[in-house]
């Protein structure tokens, strides 16, 4: 398993949410630095029975 997190960049639109490799570190123009680094869209499936959900992060 990898260190990384979920970048929040929607800014009122509708995008895909993308996890980041790494911590999360403070930028003063983005907000959190990311230039660089690996990133991969976030797909999730959900149980229609319980509701749970599961989610991955793959390469395209």
């Amino acid at each position: 398993m990898a260190e990384g997190f979920i970048l929040d960049v929607t800014h009122g639109s509708q995008l895909v949410s993308r996890w980041v490799a790494g911590k999360p570190e403070p930028s003063f123009w983005v907000g959190t630095k990311i230039s660089g680094r690996e990133q991969y869209k976030i797909q999730t499936f959900r149980c229609g029975g319980c509701g749970f959900l599961e989610s991955y992060a793959m390469a395209d």
